[in-house]
Parts: structure tokens; sequence; C-alpha cells
């Protein structure tokens, strides 16, 4: 077990995942945009297995000036090292996701977890 200098374990995310892991099939996006025309493309790498915590919610709304807005259809909560980022895929149980928001979580300054908002495809 590793302490902070601030008394926070770091270990304490990992525990978590041990205990609510879900394996998804992650594939990270690479986007590049068009010089002469100003396109951007996705380019996404092959899928890789990854332990992560999925729960899945029901489509949650929240309301701006120009009406109802989705918020998302599942979230995942992921180690902080394994590098997820807005737009990346994944797969779990026959569904595909894409990643629409993602907040890393700090705990007393120490970063925890990274939590993603994600959109069914």
């Amino acid at each position: 077990m590793t302490l902070a200098s601030d008394g926070v374990v770091i270990d304490d995310f990992n525990q978590i995942l041990t205990d609510f892991t879900r394996t998804i099939s992650l594939s990270v996006v690479t986007k590049t945009t068009d010089a002469m025309t100003g396109e951007e493309t996705s380019t996404y790498a092959a899928a890789s297995n990854v332990s992560v915590v999925f729960f899945l919610e029901d489509l949650r709304y929240i309301w701006e000036l120009a009406g109802l807005v989705a918020v998302g259809d599942a979230y995942v909560i992921a180690p902080a090292t394994l590098g997820i980022k807005r737009y990346d895929k994944f797969t779990i149980d026959g569904a595909t996701y894409i990643i629409d928001n993602v907040e890393n979580r700090y705990v007393l300054q120490t970063l925890m977890q990274t939590y993603c908002t994600c959109l069914k495809a």
C-alpha cells in the first residue's frame, strides 16, 4: 500500500477496480486534419482489452437554453494511467460506445481516476 504525502492511499482506486472490474475492448482514436481542405479524419487503432469500471445509465438530459441536451448512456471509471480521451470508442456486451467527456478525478490533489461519460454509437 502506497501513501501519498497528503495521506491518500493511491491503491484505493485499484481496490475498487478489482472489486467491480469489467473488460472493454478499447480503440484509441487519432484525429488528423487535411492541410488542403481542413477536413478532419478519425482513425481508430486496433482494439485492446482493458479493465475498467463500467455502468449503464438510462439516457439523461440536462436543460440548456437551446433545450434538452443528452448527457450520457453509460459511464466508465478508468485508471488515470490508461490515458482514455474524448472520441475513443469501446465495445462491451456487443454494444459500441463513444467517449464524449473525460474528467480526471483528484482526491486531496492526488490523481485517482478518469471518469468518462459515454454515448451509444
